[in-house]
């Protein structure tokens, strides 16, 4: 789990299991003494999809309102690209396309936006790249797929696999979607208090403008739709909240993707059109469980709820 400030980009919280005991640290695997929150990467699934739909409303190829019409899969180089649930929706909107996260949805605003465009998009709001926090082992995730020139990676892409990402990094996309645009570098320490009491501020920094803040507004509308439409479980009553999940596949390491593993994800900010936060909550092959809109959105509701207490933030319904 990461919560961030998205108006300055400082990281509120970050906690990870399976952790490890300090004092008897020679008894737990080496892998328990990674920080997965930035030093562990994964394809991100439908939660990439509001990254590509920011896309084509900043460059005006889409608006919430258009519609496209879906046939259930997408043919590309003698491969079969379907919905992760293999259903057909017909005609639906933009909106729609994230509220029922369709695939194919985000492979046609891909279409319209071209490769050079989504790839510069894609840099822009940080992926494939270190975020610079103050923070030890920091990796860049990995978008070299982008690089190929094959259409269907930038295909796949859109819906979020085949491409990876680390937690951080998506959190701090989302905050720009959340704060009006704005990319900012994330950081741990609010300040440095030297001999004779001498105080050394972070300053927010912005690192880049992917999208405009009226893209910024028009997506966080859908977003609330996504919740309000989607997640009954996340919703909280008196709050306007903007969330998605993503439900990835997992590499089998032998180019294809395991069977019945999956990766869970959900990334929530409220209030909506002032957010004073931004979760990321992140689950490794949960059992029993397909989908994160049920494994994770009890939890983001409860984190919610505690904060906008915590922050005395007044209902915006």
């Amino acid at each position: 789990i990461i919560i961030q400030d998205p108006q300055t980009g400082k990281i509120l919280a970050m906690a990870d299991r399976p952790s490890f005991d300090p004092n008897d640290y020679g008894n737990f695997p080496i892998k328990n003494f990674l920080n997965r929150g930035i030093q562990g990467v994964f394809e991100p699934g439908s939660s990439f999809k509001p990254i590509t739909m920011a896309m084509g409303l900043d460059l005006a190829k889409v608006t919430p309102q258009t519609t496209f019409t879906d046939t259930g899969f997408v043919d590309i180089s003698g491969y079969k690209i379907k919905n992760f649930s293999e259903r057909v929706f017909g005609v639906q909107t933009m909106s729609q396309v994230l509220e029922k996260s369709i695939n194919t949805g985000a492979m046609h605003v891909q279409n319209l936006i071209g490769e050079d465009n989504f790839l510069n998009y894609v840099i822009n709001f940080g992926f494939g790249q270190k975020t610079g926090i103050d923070l030890p082992g920091e990796v860049g995730g990995d978008i070299t797929n982008l690089y190929s020139g094959r259409k269907i990676n930038y295909l796949t892409s859109s819906f979020g696999q085949g491409i990876a990402v680390t937690s951080l990094q998506l959190i701090n996309a989302y905050s720009a979607i959340a704060n009006g645009g704005k990319l900012m570098r994330p950081y741990v320490v609010e300040k440095i208090i030297k001999e004779g009491g001498v105080q050394e501020l972070t300053k927010p920094e912005v690192i880049s403008i992917p999208i405009s803040e009226k893209t910024s507004a028009k997506l966080r509308s859908m977003l609330v739709g996504v919740v309000d439409n989607g997640f009954d479980k996340a919703r909280i009553r008196g709050y306007d909240i903007a969330g998605k999940t993503g439900t990835a596949q997992i590499p089998d390491g032998r180019g294809g993707y395991s069977e019945n593993e999956y990766i869970h994800d959900f990334l929530g900010f409220a209030p909506a059109f002032d957010p004073k936060f931004v979760i990321l909550i992140k689950m490794d092959r949960p059992k029993g469980i397909t989908f994160a809109a049920d494994s994770l959105s009890p939890t983001f509701r409860e984190l919610a709820q505690f904060l906008l207490n915590y922050y005395k933030i007044p209902p915006t319904r």
